[in-house]
């Protein structure tokens, strides 16, 4: 498929004459590519339960993954997908992170992650039976996780939205329809720089209105995960069998 840009003039050249204009065209095509994601431990047909975890702008999900690895729960496969963006943080060189879009050429990039986080699903699901699926979103990884879970089809029993919101550009209404009766957690640090308590309260109360299950939650805090406050969320999503 091709699309049109727009057309461009160039400076003027030699004795004033212009340069011709140039049409840049634009063609998207397919190709298989390589992605990765990182477990907290082997499969195994012992664990009932299956987390996948959304990391943040800038995260890498070999860090991200930790922060579930260490609760050292055997019965939960925490799996971290990572976003397709790698970028060096400061300049061009040094640590790196990884995003899941930018606003360039965002709604092919909503698809290419969808369908990523879609492959992970089916090669984890398809390889167990897991009594419970749960999605959680971390900062960028929220935006992600709404926009996924109201598209797949896999059998998502539970949504928690750590720092972030709903993207304003995800319809509500959609959002309803996916998650259904599931529940819902929000969490928050009240001195987070980036999420809004007034946004969160204005989100669960329309999704309240709707019929929606939302447990939110307002720890002392930044826009990080809090060990304390994760085991506890954990303890209580996840019974221990």
């Amino acid at each position: 498929m091709f699309r049109y840009g727009r057309f461009c003039r160039g400076n003027p050249g030699l004795y004033g004459k212009k340069k011709a204009s140039i049409l840049s065209i634009r063609k998207d095509f397919y190709y298989n590519r390589r992605a990765r994601y990182y477990l907290s431990d082997e499969p195994s047909p012992s664990q009932a339960y299956l987390c996948i975890v959304l990391h943040g702008y800038g995260q890498l999900p070999e860090y991200f993954i930790k922060h579930f690895s260490r609760l050292e729960r055997k019965d939960i496969l925490f799996v971290a997908p990572e976003g397709l963006h790698r970028f060096y943080l400061n300049g061009s060189k040094g640590r790196v992170g990884s995003s899941w879009m930018t606003k360039e050429d965002r709604l092919n990039d909503i698809d290419d992650y969808c369908n990523l986080l879609e492959e992970v699903a089916e090669q984890l699901v398809a390889a167990n039976s897991f009594d419970k699926i749960v999605l959680l979103g971390f900062s960028q990884g929220v935006a992600t996780a709404c926009r996924w879970m109201s598209r797949t089809k896999k059998p998502i029993d539970e949504l928690i939205l750590w720092s972030g919101a709903f993207p304003p550009d995800l319809s509500f209404e959609e959002a309803v329809q996916s998650i259904g009766t599931k529940p819902v957690s929000m969490l928050l640090g009240d001195n987070d720089e980036y999420a809004k308590p007034e946004r969160l309260e204005e989100q669960k109360s329309y999704l309240a209105e709707n019929g929606i299950q939302v447990q939110s939650q307002l720890f002392k805090g930044g826009h990080t995960i809090v060990p304390e406050v994760l085991e506890e969320l954990v303890a209580k999503i996840f019974p221990k069998l």
